[in-house]
């Protein structure tokens, strides 16, 4: 049977759950006021456990005062204005709107390909990930679930067409 920790561990690991203030520490450093009955206790039985209370009150109030004198970050909430203002005026390339949209567009068709193509390259994965995909999609009732997932998407789609067609960026 191994011995059981030493009184200055089993101190140590009390006073580390303590959530203590610092005028609570200064009002009361032996911690008669604070401290629970088991580590009162250890303190009054072992002079190392004493040691260690002293240092422990000793560093949190050390600790308390390097926190209270260190300097707030300066908070400027003009900041990002200053920094965009800042920036070079983008030039233009030259598209419209439409033709923006058409060539993201085909840049994320020839994405999806290039995805495809890749994931037909490792048929195990690909079964495995259309195995989950299908499980996905027919999560509940086949006609339900899938008819509900394939409204929802579509409804997304028609929802980001329709804003993206009359709030854009400037190009």
């Amino acid at each position: 049977m191994s011995p059981g920790p030493s009184p200055v561990e089993r101190l140590e690991s009390i006073l580390v759950e303590l959530e203590i203030g610092p005028d609570q520490l200064r009002r009361d450093p032996s911690g008669d006021g604070w401290l629970p009955e088991e580590a009162r206790t250890l303190v009054q039985s072992s002079s190392e456990c004493r040691e260690m209370l002293e240092d422990f009150v000793d560093g949190e109030l050390e600790l308390w005062g390097a926190v209270a004198s260190a300097d707030a970050p300066s908070v400027d909430p003009f900041f990002t204005a200053r920094v965009v203002e800042s920036l070079p005026v983008p030039r233009s390339t030259g598209l419209s709107p439409r033709r923006r949209a058409m060539v993201l567009g085909a840049f994320h068709v020839v994405a999806g390909l290039f995805a495809y193509l890749v994931l037909t390259m490792v048929p195990e994965s690909t079964a495995r990930w259309a195995a989950q995909a299908h499980d996905m999609l027919s999560w509940g009732s086949d006609t339900v679930g899938s008819m509900a997932l394939m409204a929802t998407g579509v409804g997304a789609a028609v929802v980001v067409a329709f804003f993206a067609s009359r709030i854009h960026t400037p190009a």
